[in-house]
Protein backbone atom coordinates (compact mmCIF):
# COMPACT_ATOMS: atom_id res chain seq x y z
CA UNK A 1 0.00 0.00 0.00
CA UNK A 2 2.76 2.31 0.85
CA UNK A 3 4.63 1.67 -2.56
CA UNK A 4 0.74 2.69 -4.23
CA UNK A 5 1.02 5.71 -2.56
CA UNK A 6 4.37 6.58 -3.47
CA UNK A 7 3.39 5.76 -7.12
CA UNK A 8 0.70 8.22 -7.02
CA UNK A 9 2.34 11.06 -5.31
CA UNK A 10 5.04 10.40 -8.22
CA UNK A 11 2.67 10.49 -10.94
CA UNK A 12 1.05 13.78 -9.25
CA UNK A 13 4.22 14.98 -9.27
CA UNK A 14 5.03 14.51 -12.98
CA UNK A 15 1.33 15.81 -13.77
CA UNK A 16 2.20 19.23 -12.04
CA UNK A 17 5.64 19.59 -13.54
CA UNK A 18 4.51 19.12 -17.21
CA UNK A 19 1.70 21.12 -16.47
CA UNK A 20 4.42 24.03 -15.38
CA UNK A 21 6.39 23.59 -17.98
CA UNK A 22 3.61 23.60 -21.05
CA UNK A 23 1.69 26.38 -19.45
CA UNK A 24 4.54 28.24 -19.09
CA UNK A 25 5.25 28.38 -23.07
CA UNK A 26 1.65 28.40 -24.30
CA UNK A 27 -0.44 29.65 -21.54
CA UNK A 28 -2.13 28.07 -18.42
CA UNK A 29 -6.07 28.18 -20.41
CA UNK A 30 -4.61 27.07 -23.68
CA UNK A 31 -2.73 23.81 -21.89
CA UNK A 32 -5.20 20.61 -22.42
CA UNK A 33 -4.97 17.46 -20.37
CA UNK A 34 -3.74 15.41 -23.49
CA UNK A 35 -0.57 17.93 -23.85
CA UNK A 36 0.08 17.55 -20.01
CA UNK A 37 -0.38 13.98 -20.35
CA UNK A 38 2.03 13.46 -23.24
CA UNK A 39 4.31 15.53 -21.04
CA UNK A 40 4.04 13.54 -18.08
CA UNK A 41 4.39 10.46 -20.22
CA UNK A 42 1.05 9.07 -18.62
CA UNK A 43 -2.81 8.95 -20.06
CA UNK A 44 -4.91 12.02 -20.42
CA UNK A 45 -7.47 10.16 -17.97
CA UNK A 46 -4.45 9.88 -15.72
CA UNK A 47 -4.38 13.32 -15.44
CA UNK A 48 -8.25 13.95 -14.85
CA UNK A 49 -7.98 11.59 -12.00
CA UNK A 50 -5.59 13.72 -10.44
CA UNK A 51 -7.04 17.12 -11.80
CA UNK A 52 -10.57 17.03 -12.77
CA UNK A 53 -10.70 20.58 -13.33
CA UNK A 54 -8.60 23.53 -14.24
CA UNK A 55 -9.30 25.16 -10.76
CA UNK A 56 -7.92 22.21 -8.87
CA UNK A 57 -4.70 22.27 -10.99
CA UNK A 58 -3.73 26.01 -10.73
CA UNK A 59 -3.27 26.08 -6.75
CA UNK A 60 -0.94 22.69 -7.38
CA UNK A 61 0.81 24.45 -10.29
CA UNK A 62 1.23 27.60 -8.32
CA UNK A 63 2.45 25.75 -4.91
CA UNK A 64 4.94 23.65 -7.44
CA UNK A 65 6.34 26.86 -9.05
CA UNK A 66 6.52 28.58 -5.90
CA UNK A 67 8.50 25.69 -4.16
CA UNK A 68 11.17 25.48 -6.87
CA UNK A 69 12.27 28.83 -6.19
CA UNK A 70 9.91 31.65 -7.50
CA UNK A 71 8.25 32.17 -4.02
CA UNK A 72 8.79 35.84 -2.25
CA UNK A 73 10.23 35.03 1.10
CA UNK A 74 8.18 34.71 4.55
CA UNK A 75 8.49 37.10 7.09
CA UNK A 76 10.26 34.91 8.67
CA UNK A 77 13.15 34.44 6.04
CA UNK A 78 13.22 38.01 5.42
CA UNK A 79 13.71 38.78 8.99
CA UNK A 80 17.09 37.00 8.18
CA UNK A 81 17.61 38.22 5.34
CA UNK A 82 17.60 41.37 6.67
CA UNK A 83 19.70 40.54 9.75
CA UNK A 84 22.72 43.22 10.06
CA UNK A 85 21.64 45.53 7.70
CA UNK A 86 20.86 48.61 9.20
CA UNK A 87 19.66 50.96 6.54
CA UNK A 88 16.28 50.70 4.80
CA UNK A 89 18.49 50.86 1.45
CA UNK A 90 20.20 47.56 2.29
CA UNK A 91 16.59 46.08 3.01
CA UNK A 92 15.18 47.46 0.09
CA UNK A 93 18.08 46.22 -2.05
CA UNK A 94 18.54 42.93 -0.18
CA UNK A 95 14.21 42.48 -1.08
CA UNK A 96 14.74 43.80 -4.84
CA UNK A 97 17.41 41.20 -5.03
CA UNK A 98 16.09 38.60 -3.47
CA UNK A 99 12.76 39.39 -5.39
CA UNK A 100 14.05 39.03 -9.31
CA UNK A 101 15.68 35.42 -8.25
CA UNK A 102 11.94 34.20 -7.18
CA UNK A 103 10.82 36.26 -10.76
CA UNK A 104 13.97 34.57 -13.11
CA UNK A 105 13.16 30.76 -10.86
CA UNK A 106 9.44 30.97 -12.31
CA UNK A 107 9.33 33.43 -14.87
CA UNK A 108 7.14 31.31 -17.80
CA UNK A 109 4.76 30.55 -15.62
CA UNK A 110 4.16 33.84 -13.44
CA UNK A 111 3.83 35.39 -16.54
CA UNK A 112 1.41 33.42 -17.59
CA UNK A 113 -0.55 33.59 -14.73
CA UNK A 114 -0.48 37.60 -14.82
CA UNK A 115 -1.09 37.80 -18.27
CA UNK A 116 -4.40 35.46 -17.54
CA UNK A 117 -5.47 36.12 -13.85
CA UNK A 118 -8.30 38.32 -15.03
CA UNK A 119 -10.09 35.36 -17.07
CA UNK A 120 -9.45 32.63 -14.32
CA UNK A 121 -10.64 33.47 -10.25
CA UNK A 122 -7.96 30.37 -9.37
CA UNK A 123 -4.93 32.77 -10.97
CA UNK A 124 -6.74 36.55 -9.58
CA UNK A 125 -6.47 34.68 -5.91
CA UNK A 126 -2.46 33.57 -6.66
CA UNK A 127 -1.75 37.14 -7.50
CA UNK A 128 -3.70 38.70 -4.58
CA UNK A 129 -1.25 36.38 -2.26
CA UNK A 130 1.48 37.44 -4.03
CA UNK A 131 0.42 40.81 -3.86
CA UNK A 132 -0.43 40.75 0.03
CA UNK A 133 2.90 39.07 0.41
CA UNK A 134 4.93 41.62 -0.71
CA UNK A 135 3.39 44.66 0.62
CA UNK A 136 4.14 42.93 3.93
CA UNK A 137 7.96 42.48 2.69
CA UNK A 138 8.15 45.69 1.50
CA UNK A 139 6.83 47.55 5.20
CA UNK A 140 9.48 45.56 6.50
CA UNK A 141 12.12 46.55 4.42
CA UNK A 142 11.43 50.44 4.64
CA UNK A 143 9.18 50.44 7.59
CA UNK A 144 7.02 53.52 7.90
CA UNK A 145 8.98 55.74 5.78
CA UNK A 146 6.90 54.78 2.68
CA UNK A 147 3.15 54.75 2.73
CA UNK A 148 -0.27 55.58 0.49
CA UNK A 149 0.65 56.58 -3.37
CA UNK A 150 4.39 56.49 -2.84
CA UNK A 151 3.72 52.99 -1.38
CA UNK A 152 1.86 51.55 -4.22
CA UNK A 153 4.67 53.03 -6.40
CA UNK A 154 7.46 51.14 -4.52
CA UNK A 155 5.12 47.72 -4.82
CA UNK A 156 4.52 48.17 -8.68
CA UNK A 157 8.35 48.69 -8.77
CA UNK A 158 8.82 45.71 -7.11
CA UNK A 159 6.50 43.65 -8.60
CA UNK A 160 6.98 40.80 -11.32
CA UNK A 161 5.53 42.62 -13.94
CA UNK A 162 7.99 45.88 -13.82
CA UNK A 163 10.42 42.94 -13.54
CA UNK A 164 9.60 41.58 -16.75
CA UNK A 165 9.09 44.46 -18.84
CA UNK A 166 12.53 45.37 -17.66
CA UNK A 167 13.70 42.26 -18.83
CA UNK A 168 11.67 41.97 -22.20
CA UNK A 169 13.07 45.61 -22.75
CA UNK A 170 16.68 44.22 -22.78
CA UNK A 171 17.95 45.17 -19.57
CA UNK A 172 20.64 42.62 -18.79
CA UNK A 173 19.38 40.61 -15.93
CA UNK A 174 21.89 41.69 -13.75
CA UNK A 175 21.58 45.29 -14.08
CA UNK A 176 17.71 45.24 -13.02
CA UNK A 177 17.90 44.71 -9.28
CA UNK A 178 19.98 47.61 -9.34
CA UNK A 179 17.73 49.63 -11.33
CA UNK A 180 14.83 48.57 -9.25
CA UNK A 181 16.61 49.50 -6.18
CA UNK A 182 17.45 53.10 -7.22
CA UNK A 183 13.99 53.74 -8.45
CA UNK A 184 12.23 52.22 -5.43
CA UNK A 185 15.02 54.00 -2.78
CA UNK A 186 14.23 57.49 -4.52
CA UNK A 187 10.16 57.34 -3.60
CA UNK A 188 11.42 55.75 -0.22
CA UNK A 189 14.22 58.41 0.38
CA UNK A 190 11.34 61.58 -0.50
CA UNK A 191 9.35 60.96 2.42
Amino acid sequence: MVQRAAGVDKTRDQIIRAAVAIQAKQGIAETNWASIGAGAHVSTATVYRHFPSLDSMIPACAQATFAAGARLPTATEIGKLFAGLSSTRERLQALVVESCRCYERGEGWLDACRREARNLPALAAAVRTQDRALAVLIEAAAGHRVTGARAAVVKTLIDFPFWKSLVDAGTPRRQVPSIITDLAFSLVDKQ
